[in-house]
């Protein structure tokens, strides 16, 4: 049953284009402008639709290969036109002849072939549409004039037939179509299958067109016919490749930049997560309404917290003291604003509500458009070092004080050899204990040494 769901839109496909040529051939057999008029009025559509969709998208974030075609095949459609406009015995520019009609359609063919081959280089690369547009408009002027002019070299005589150059440039441009299939091919995961295929069978075509054509003998003759059922088809496949696969697969077309630049996007943010992961620094990054939108590593050895119990909870409310948060509140508006802040020092509390003493710089973080996306914060526990310097300047302060409370003896200081007595700075006399207790820290407790002893108390001293 699935077999034959599926070739029944295949079998309809082919019962249409049967019609179709059919048509043609029939149209060709009632007269042969009107068969060419008809196929190239069919390329001319097309060339125009692609543009326009192209054109008028090229703000959603389309795929560059699409806009690059369509600015292309727009000039080849000009090309198209003119051909048709003055092909012999339409009577829409008389005596022109039959060699400006065909010089039109191998600048047509090489404007096309030249395209196809540099697409794939847009599948991906940015370029400026405006500028391009100028480019290919003046190219095409500059086709035109040289055809109208004489000095764009003769494809076509009257008794002679096609000229050799004529007949080299089928084979060019066949060579420039196959080059373009391989780049195709090299470039592939720059395209949904579906559209590579129809890319290459276009191509296919059109050098089965080309090849066609190098047996032209005759204006009307077979192989001009072949020529254009075989543009016809080739054009219906870019088409096919363009516009409608841009229109009913949107998915695949127009979003595919979209989705490589989320996968680029992805990669760039697990490196930056694994950046994060192992920096010691505590870094955290906050919306702009102050929740917090990562917590590394580094954060959670100071903090206490696990990333999972932290994101999307109020970074105020849960890490800074009230009485911290307004200084805090208005330093990370600053920041959202645009204003780098650096070497703040901040009270914020740990999962056991302990007070870390926390030394952060606070960036912004801003899209490619200036929005603000929120805040980074990045710094360092200094908890442990404020301790160290608190409690050495309580030392400095307790020996400054000792020191203040301790008098120093120097100097020359005279003593009686007799009794001992000291003469202070006034000149009294003074006993020596009491002269060291006020200059010093030092107490006296007296006693008698064995030598006083035996002299001032013989008989206890022998007893």
């Amino acid at each position: 049953m699935h077999g034959r769901a599926s070739a029944a839109p295949l079998f309809r496909l082919i019962l249409v284009w049967l019609v179709i040529f059919g048509g043609m051939y029939l149209a060709s057999l009632y007269d042969f402008h009107l068969f060419h008029s008809l196929a190239e009025l069919f390329s001319i559509v097309v060339a125009c639709g692609i543009f326009v969709v192209a054109w008028n998208t090229r703000s959603f974030g389309r795929s560059p290969f699409l806009l690059f075609l369509g600015i292309a095949y727009l000039n080849v459609g000009v090309l198209d036109f003119l051909h048709t406009a003055t092909y012999k015995g339409m009577g829409i520019m008389p005596g022109l002849g039959p060699d400006p009609p065909i010089q039109l359609w191998i600048a047509a063919r090489y404007m096309e072939a030249i395209s196809l081959l540099a697409a794939p280089l847009f599948s991906r690369r940015q370029f400026p549409p405006r500028a391009l547009l100028a480019v290919y408009g003046v190219v095409c002027g500059g086709l035109i004039m040289a055809i109208f002019s004489g000095w764009f070299p003769s494809c076509y005589q009257e008794g002679t037939g096609v000229t050799a150059f004529k007949t080299i440039s089928e084979y060019l441009i066949s060579l420039v179509l196959l080059a373009a299939i391989g780049l195709l091919l090299q470039r592939r995961r720059d395209f949904p299958p579906q559209v590579l295929r129809m890319m290459i069978g276009a191509c296919g075509l059109t050098i089965l067109a080309e090849l066609s054509l190098s047996s032209f003998t005759t204006l009307f003759g077979f192989a001009n016919q072949l020529c254009l059922y075989l543009k016809i088809l080739s054009f219906f496949l870019i088409y096919r490749a363009t516009i409608q696969a841009s229109l009913s697969q949107p998915y695949e077309v127009l979003f595919r930049d979209l989705k490589a630049r989320e996968q680029a996007l992805s990669e760039s943010e697990s490196r930056i997560r694994a950046l994060l992961h192992h920096t010691a620094a505590a870094v955290i990054f906050l919306a702009p309404d102050f929740k917090v939108h990562e917590f590394n590593s580094g954060a959670q050895k100071v903090f206490g917290w696990q990333r999972s119990e932290m994101l999307n909870h109020n970074f105020l409310a849960r890490m800074i003291p009230a009485e911290e948060q307004n200084a805090v509140r208005q330093t990370l508006e600053h920041t959202l604003q645009g204003s780098v802040q650096s070497g703040l020092e901040t009270l914020m509390l740990n999962k056991a509500g302990e007070e870390k003493v926390l030394l952060w710089n606070s960036s912004p973080l801003h899209d490619a458009a200036g929005q603000a996306l929120g805040v980074i914060i990045s710094g360092q526990d200094i908890t442990a070092r404020i301790l160290i310097e608190e409690e050495r300047e309580r030392l400095i302060e307790s020996l400054q004080a000792a020191l203040k409370e301790i008098s120093t003896l120097s100097g020359l200081l005279p003593i009686c050899a007799n009794c001992k007595k000291v003469r202070d700075d006034s000149g009294y006399w003074r006993q020596i204990e009491s002269y060291i207790q006020e200059h010093s820290r030092a107490q006296f407790s007296h006693g008698i040494c064995p030598e006083c002893a035996k002299k001032l108390y013989p008989d206890l001293y022998k007893k």
